[in-house]
Formats: C-alpha cells, structure tokens, sequence
C-alpha cells in the first residue's frame, strides 16, 4: 500500500501495545529502523509514522497508524509511543478529508 506519510515510516504491530499509546518494537520495526540506518537507541526522540497494514472485515486494505517517537523507560526499554489520539485506520483519515 503506498501511503504518503509525514515522517520516516516504520513498521508497528497493534498487538504488541504495552500501556495506553506505547508499543513495544518488533522485529519489522527493528528491520525498519535498520533500512535507515538506526538502532532504537540512536532512533530515541526522532518522530516516525508507524505504520501497520490490515484487511479490513471488508476485505479492503487498510492501515493503522500514528505518529510518534521511540522513547525509553527503566520498564518497558525503547518503545514506539504515540502522539496524543493515538492509533487511527487511514479510511478515517481519508473520510475526514472527504
């Protein structure tokens, strides 16, 4: 799915939410960061869209996604944290803009 985002693009998987907006990294993350050049330490603070691609019940493709940072704490180590709103599907961007 070719998708114009704001900022770099990396992979997130919606299954892998930790607390409420924080996922954790998962490897097509990792392999995204990687593709630019970046381990999650060296990624900590930049803004990245986070991407994650899904057919719908509709059977149309669809994407979940935020934008956000790779942020650090004692518990959780880096983690993909949302801005505020959270996660939205691209069908809801796109029919706000309709």
């Amino acid at each position: 799915m070719d998708i114009c985002t704001p900022h770099p693009r990396l992979y997130f998987d919606a299954n892998s939410q930790l607390a409420e907006r924080s996922y954790a990294l998962v490897q097509g993350t990792l392999d995204d960061l990687a593709a630019l050049g970046l381990d999650p330490a060296a990624a900590c603070g930049l803004r990245f869209t986070f991407v994650q691609e899904e057919l719908r019940e509709s059977e149309e493709l669809d994407a979940l996604m935020f934008n956000g940072t790779i942020s650090h704490s004692p518990s959780f180590g880096h983690f993909a944290l949302a801005d505020e709103g959270g996660a939205l599907w691209l069908s809801e961007f796109r029919s706000r803009d309709a």
